[in-house]
């Protein structure tokens, strides 16, 4: 009998590890560990992390919708400028061209752009919805050299292929033929509508295998969440002050019901009623009879060490300083290295949006919307620009070097022209580069010269 018992032990042993082999072979992407396939299921984490799941933390986690403002926000601080040329001509005369295109590139349509970048960052892509004035449907085809009327942005999640082209002599074969976008009306209701290419314009990556901003921190993030909330309800239990009765052996319960004029089974109602008004005023008498009171109250740990790990893999996973995530500016050295740091990522950044900026103005001109032109280029402003005093403090360190220089009976280094240059200043005028308090700036560099 025990032999047997024995072998029926060992065989379901046997299956609950093949049972388990079998599942790491169809769920592989259940973590990163190869020894436990489910980790992500045990931890809370998605298997999949869908648009609902990136949305939902953005509008609900404040890390997360902080890393998505703070990204928009710096790259965005100031309009680009689309130019007839490239980048490198240092003209200063507009164009024809530059000025018929501004009629479209307007401030208004460079903060639907930003708006659109910034439900990319959120959905992985954005869309930019054209509306031109051919009097058309949105399933067929637009009229070109009819203009533009507005434009307006989509969320990804409003914004699926109907149909892919799928045709194999055709130019945009693998590409939408058709996209399907549900529109939400003024009174709350909802309506699905075809819309043709023509008329969509597509910020960021709509295929099946990208890759969302926010998606690679996504397990941080929800690990900050159970640390907010777990650390929460711990102080909000503690702060309720459950209480705990313990009666004497020796107690009788059924002379303490008959004093409330209640049976024994209800005696447990007139103890919770208690517990509450104890909870709920001060000063409040609580007479007892062979029992005592007890608080139940278990001790609450530090959050921040596990905090801090997690909230430097999310910022690790957005590519942003965590004291630039948080906002937090302690030390001034390091403060300094991360804002500059985080300029620089947004400077590159800027990059990647003149290039989709560029293939946005190309549609336009497919559109004929604005004019053909040979060569054209997106430039930005730099980010990592010397503010109005760190200019002034190299012009200051320029003229000390002359100074020293010429005490040692030596030429000065630098001439007054590029001591003004340094401090911002054209050499031409009076007036400061970019900066409006100019008598004050021109007063120190006279002196630094």
């Amino acid at each position: 009998m025990t032999d047997k018992l024995t072998l029926a032990v060992n065989h379901a042993l046997n299956d609950a590890r093949l049972a388990r082999a079998r599942m790491g072979l169809m769920a592989p992407t259940m973590g990163l560990d190869n020894k436990r396939h489910s980790a992500w299921c045990e931890y809370g984490f998605p298997e999949q992390v869908t648009y609902e799941n990136l949305y939902a933390l953005y509008r609900r986690g404040g890390i997360a919708h902080g890393a998505v403002e703070k990204l928009v926000g710096k790259c965005w601080q100031t309009n680009p400028e689309i130019i007839e040329g490239d980048d490198a001509d240092e003209s200063e005369d507009e164009t024809t061209w530059e000025k018929k295109s501004k009629q479209v590139f307007t401030n208004r349509f460079w903060r639907l752009f930003a708006d659109a970048d910034r439900r990319r960052l959120v959905g992985r892509y954005s869309g930019v919805l054209l509306y031109i004035r051919d009097n058309k449907d949105w399933n067929l085809p637009a009229t070109k050299g009819r203009g533009l009327q507005k434009v307006a942005v989509a969320w990804a999640g409003s914004l699926k292929v109907g149909e892919w082209d799928t045709g194999i002599n055709s130019k945009t074969y693998g590409q939408p033929k058709m996209w399907k976008y549900t529109e939400r009306l003024p009174n709350g209701s909802s309506r699905r509508v075809d819309i043709h290419p023509d008329r969509v314009f597509i910020l960021g990556d709509y295929s099946d295998d990208a890759i969302g901003f926010l998606e690679p921190a996504y397990n941080a993030f929800v690990s900050l969440e159970k640390v907010e909330g777990g650390s929460g309800e711990s102080f909000l239990k503690n702060a309720a002050r459950q209480l705990a009765l313990s009666f004497d052996k020796e107690i009788d319960f059924g002379s303490i019901a008959s004093m409330y004029s209640v049976s024994v089974d209800e005696l447990q109602d007139k103890f919770n009623d208690a517990a509450r008004e104890m909870n709920r005023g001060n000063d409040v008498l609580l007479s007892l009879q062979g029992a005592s009171v007890t608080s139940l109250v278990s001790p609450v740990s530090d959050p921040s060490p596990t905090y801090d790990v997690n909230l430097q893999t999310a910022a690790a996973g957005v590519d942003i300083p965590t004291r630039i995530l948080v906002g937090n500016q302690q030390a001034e050295r390091s403060s300094t290295e991360d804002q500059k740091y985080f300029n620089a990522r947004c400077q590159s950044r800027r990059v990647d949006l003149s290039f989709e900026i560029e293939d946005f103005c190309d549609k336009l001109i497919d559109l004929q919307i604005i004019d053909s032109v040979s060569q054209k280029a997106v430039i930005w402003d730099d980010l990592n620009e010397q503010t109005g005093t760190e200019k002034l403090t190299n012009a200051k360190t320029m003229g000390e070097i002359n100074q020293t220089m010429m005490g040692g009976g030596e030429e000065p280094a630098f001439s007054r022209e590029e001591i003004r240059t340094a401090a911002g200043y054209d050499n031409d005028s009076e007036e400061p580069l970019g900066e409006e308090d100019g008598n004050e700036e021109d007063e120190a560099t006279d002196s630094a010269a």
